[in-house]
């Protein structure tokens, strides 16, 4: 009795594959909805969704009628790449233009229709893959690189090697089929077709894992920021400015200055938290705007803030700290129609060595805020 044959059915195997895909796309749009909502996030998530059915439409392409498969699964792979980029873009703060996405997928579709239509044959559908996968390796490159720190080095650098090897093997695909002349599976059945699958389905679904990977970075940094950010104003709170200064170079000196709004508990009782808060987001917000670049920006607590700039100044009232007292009557009486919230009174203090000093040039600079106030008027 002859022994059974075992013999691996490529399209069942792909749709194998395309399943698993759209499994790790669903848990990405779950994630994207844990949580705070995040800007990126969305795009990933349809990123994922579209790389994946892209993916299961080449993978059937022997079910579909000819061409179809490639026709689909090309400008949804570069649709893919192109939702990808508009996440980072978005997380960095420079959004790409929707122009721009709609140009590449619009070029991916056309070319798409142009390598079914003209050229047909396997040689032509292989190259049309490999030329998507080129535009998808430029996008994801240069993107990915803006992404290499923090939380993110490790996805980044994960989702550029997965992305080398998907072209490398695809170039070596290519280059055999042109070299046959024939299909890739002509020159050893459904078993070499299935092994091409299997490859590129698992280096599918590890690019996916790498955008799942970046999901659950931007979750740890979202959450960090909660942590070390002040929610009202977005400066740091406490705990962000003792991180913020673990960064500070050893032996370099500078100076803390402490500010604290005049009269702040009136306008609280006078017009309502509201426009409390509106007067210190707008503070916080000419702080940053006048202070030294690379100066750490801190709300301590209710209506004091901080500012950590290196070096010392030559008078420790510094020529950024007159500028500010010259723009806040303009900025505050915007914000709260009372001119009594329009003056901030400071105090500021030194040190040479941040680790052994801050904390006593912090307590210095307090002490020196309120004998300046209440010299110059009563407390709250």
């Amino acid at each position: 009795m002859p022994a059974a044959s075992f013999t691996v059915d490529p399209t069942s195997l792909g749709l194998g594959f395309g399943l698993a895909g759209i499994t790790v796309s669903v848990v990405i749009a779950l994630l994207s909805r844990i949580g705070d909502s995040s800007r990126a996030l969305p795009f990933w998530a349809a990123a994922a969704v579209s790389l994946t059915l892209g993916l299961e439409s080449g993978f059937l392409q022997d079910v579909l009628p000819p061409g179809i498969g490639l026709l689909i699964a090309n400008p949804l792979s570069v649709l893919g790449a192109c939702l990808f980029l508009a996440g980072v873009r978005t997380m960095v703060g420079d959004p790409v233009q929707p122009g721009q996405l709609m140009l590449i997928s619009l070029v991916s579709a056309v070319t798409s229709v142009l390598f079914v239509l003209v050229w047909p044959q396997v040689t032509g559908r292989v190259l049309s893959q490999l030329a998507c996968l080129t535009v998808v390796t430029w996008l994801n490159t240069g993107v990915l690189r803006r992404l290499d720190h923090g939380y993110f080095h490790f996805p980044a650098k994960f989702l550029l090697i997965t992305n080398a090897v998907l072209f490398a093997f695809y170039i070596v695909r290519g280059v055999t089929v042109v070299i046959l002349g024939d299909s890739i599976s002509a020159s050893g059945g459904p078993g070499t077709k299935a092994i091409v699958f299997v490859i590129s389905g698992l280096l599918i679904l590890s690019y996916l894992k790498g955008i799942l990977l970046i999901c659950f970075a931007e979750k740890q940094t979202l959450l960090r920021r909660l942590a070390t950010h002040d929610a009202l104003t977005g400066v740091f709170n406490r705990l962000g400015l003792r991180d913020a200064l673990t960064q500070w170079p050893d032996g370099h000196p500078g100076t803390v200055t402490v500010f604290d709004i005049d009269h702040f508990k009136q306008v609280n009782d006078g017009f309502g938290h509201e426009t409390g808060d509106i007067v210190l987001k707008t503070f916080a917000a000419a702080l940053q705007a006048n202070c030294p670049a690379g100066s750490v920006v801190a709300r301590l607590g209710g209506d004091e803030f901080c500012v950590v700039e290196k070096g010392v100044p030559q008078t420790l009232a510094g020529e950024w700290i007159r500028n500010l007292q010259d723009q806040l009557p303009t900025r505050l009486e915007l914000a709260c129609p009372t001119p009594l919230a329009c003056k901030v009174s400071h105090g500021s203090a030194h040190f040479t060595r941040i680790a052994d000093e801050f904390s006593s040039a912090l307590h210095n600079a307090d002490r020196a805020l309120y004998r300046s106030k209440s010299a110059r008027l009563p407390l709250d």
